[in-house]
């Protein structure tokens, strides 16, 4: 736990078959096992929501203790203005107690994406590059089908600009966000070039869609000469996967 913050926040089925989670509890998680101060209810299922977060980052991870919300309306904030490098964890365990020493095993993976351009600066020509994308501000504790991250909250306009890009051929700009099913016309890359001249290319892409997904990075390169479309690919997924933070024993 030298690199996170982590909580688990504790709901319990309200009635036997109703699917209805109520809040129940919130602990806060110090190191790779965790074991539960509370009496479960042997028969009763649970939902625990397991959140973690680099430390220092900010928002920090809620306090639910004194609005205590029904699990579907348990919700945290991601960023406050513009943020480009935050992270957000998350795992979900639902489970029926059935005796004193049940144990589970949890990964958090990441919730959020990434955008990234990349771009040839073999010959130093750029003076700065700027990345602007929009992006929810917060998002739902609990998931949706196929354990989808729900966004909520006013859209707000995240910028990062490198005042000194690398020279390389492989110059690489990243924006974390929340996912969404679609960028498209959502931003912008803008490019100054040593001589003063700018260029601002939209995001747009002739393959359709630009998407972010939890745990990855969407990767935009131009398409060709004279065609201001990226070309949309996509990385390797980035979860947590040192020894830091890797599993809970109730």
């Amino acid at each position: 736990m030298e690199k996170y913050t982590a909580k688990v926040y504790e709901f319990k089925e309200e009635t036997a078959g109703s699917d209805q989670f109520v809040y129940a509890d919130e602990q806060d998680i110090t190191s790779s096992t965790f074991t539960t101060g509370n009496n479960l209810d042997a028969g009763t299922r649970y939902r625990f929501v397991f959140m973690a977060l680099p430390k220092g980052q900010t928002p920090a991870l809620p306090t639910h203790t004194t609005d205590k919300p029904i699990y579907t309306d348990a919700d945290l904030s991601y960023i406050n203005g513009n943020q480009t490098g935050n992270e957000v964890f998350r795992n979900i365990l639902t489970f029926t107690p059935q005796g004193d020493n049940d144990s589970y095993n949890v990964i958090l993976t990441r919730q959020n994406g990434a955008l990234q351009v990349r771009l040839d600066n073999n010959n130093g020509a750029l003076k700065s590059v700027k990345l602007e994308v929009e992006g929810m501000p917060d998002m739902y504790l609990n998931d949706g089908t196929g354990g989808k991250v729900l966004t909520k909250g006013t859209v707000v306009q995240l910028s990062k600009e490198d005042g000194n890009p690398d020279v390389t051929d492989d110059y690489r700009i990243t924006v974390n966000r929340l996912p969404a099913e679609d960028v498209t016309g959502k931003g912008g890359l803008t490019l100054t070039y040593q001589d003063g001249s700018t260029k601002v290319y939209n995001l747009t892409s002739s393959q359709g869609s630009i998407p972010i997904y939890p745990n990855q990075v969407t990767w935009l390169t131009l398409s060709g000469a004279g065609d201001d479309n990226f070309k949309v690919e996509f990385g390797p997924t980035i979860d947590l996967d040192d020894d830091q933070w890797d599993g809970y024993n109730k």
